[in-house]
């Protein structure tokens, strides 16, 4: 291979995961768990997720009070038999966290027991694996790429998720179904088996937590009593430094503890 070609190769593999791009995420699910999908929108103009959802802004606005209840798996989801029990928990583990996280600063969290508390659920519908050794061919590969990171076109992971709350008297007030899948540029891989499904839990979260208040929102101060703190440190500044230094995500571990209550 001459000088010119070797130059040439990596923007010529670049170039082929893009065209395979558009299949890395599947629609979302509908499996049942939302009380009412009736009037579900799906949104337009997003990047790398595919989101359908529905709310009633009025019913939110009377919501003061949230209990997070705990993340499930769904009873016969698309879950692959490879992904480890050991690998299942730490998504949902991860999913709670970042679920408590953020919408910490949208509501006061408080426990299921509070008769006044609205309460919020998610299921895991689908768990699409992570392979680590494309992983690892992929960060070797972005080493050689000036700036950003890029996946080959096997091996990536993906994640979907159907959430809502339902108001103290029972009452869906918001609902969304969600699905991501890994990209080839911009998701760096993971030598775990969930690493792509355990880092799209923050994403989910994040846009979950924004869909049920109104644009412009401000945020909560995080309470001197962390409601989030079984959970750890809200930035793992340790754990997001050596995943840049290797090009690859580093799951957090679950929190026993956490998954307990």
């Amino acid at each position: 291979m001459t000088p010119s070609q070797r130059a040439y190769a990596p923007h010529a593999l670049l170039l082929c995961s893009l065209v395979l791009a558009a299949c890395a995420t599947k629609p979302p699910t509908q499996t049942g768990f939302l009380s009412n999908q009736a009037g579900m929108e799906t949104v337009s103009g997003t990047v790398r997720a595919q989101i359908e959802r529905q709310r009633d802004l009025g019913a939110l606005q009377t919501v003061q009070k949230l209990a997070l209840l705990p993340a499930k798996l769904q009873e016969g989801g698309d879950i692959p038999d490879t992904i480890t029990p050991t690998s299942r928990s730490l998504v949902l583990g991860e999913l709670d966290r970042q679920l408590c996280f953020k919408l910490s600063r949208r509501f006061e969290l408080v426990g299921p027991e509070d008769p006044a508390a609205a309460q919020v659920q998610a299921i895991i519908t689908r768990l699409q694996e992570t392979n680590a050794t494309a992983s690892a061919a992929s960060a070797a590969v972005s080493k050689l790429l000036p700036g950003g990171s890029v996946r080959l076109p096997v091996g990536r992971g993906g994640l979907s998720i159907e959430a809502r709350l339902d108001t103290a008297d029972g009452r869906q007030a918001a609902a969304m179904a969600w699905s991501r899948g890994a990209g080839v540029v911009m998701d760096n891989g993971s030598l775990s088996q969930v690493g792509d499904a355990h880092r799209f839990t923050s994403n989910f979260a994040e846009d979950f937590a924004e869909f049920l208040v109104e644009p412009g929102t401000a945020k909560r101060d995080i309470p001197a009593s962390d409601p989030c703190q079984k959970y750890g440190e809200r930035l793992d500044l340790g754990r997001m430094a050596a995943g840049r230094v290797i090009g690859l995500h580093v799951p957090r571990p679950s929190n026993p503890e956490a998954q307990d209550n």
